[in-house]
């Protein structure tokens, strides 16, 4: 289970709080600026990848500070899967 947030400019102090819970900071996050997946470069994008539970805290504190999940998400998050193994096989080719 997943959900992927976009979070204005003004509220990127919302995202430590909601990722540093006990609960939340068991489960896969990614945080990444808009402008370097090619998307809106005032936001940035929180993908929040595990377990149901997580999830679902998750989008509790995100929607606490009017932030809510994306509905129409599978753009970005293939866009920040696709980062994220760029960087893993980055680090591969440096430390293989």
């Amino acid at each position: 289970m997943y959900a992927v947030f976009k979070v204005p400019g003004d509220k990127k102090d919302v995202i430590p709080k909601v990722i540093s819970d006990e609960t939340v900071s068991r489960q896969s996050s990614s945080i990444r600026d808009g402008d370097s997946l090619g998307f809106d470069k005032e936001m940035t994008y929180v993908l929040i990848e595990g377990n149901e539970d997580g999830v679902e805290l998750a989008k509790e504190l995100f929607s606490e500070n009017d932030i809510d999940p994306m509905e129409d998400d599978q753009e970005v998050y293939e866009a920040i899967k696709k980062a994220d193994e760029d960087a893993a096989a980055g680090v591969g080719t440096i430390f293989g």
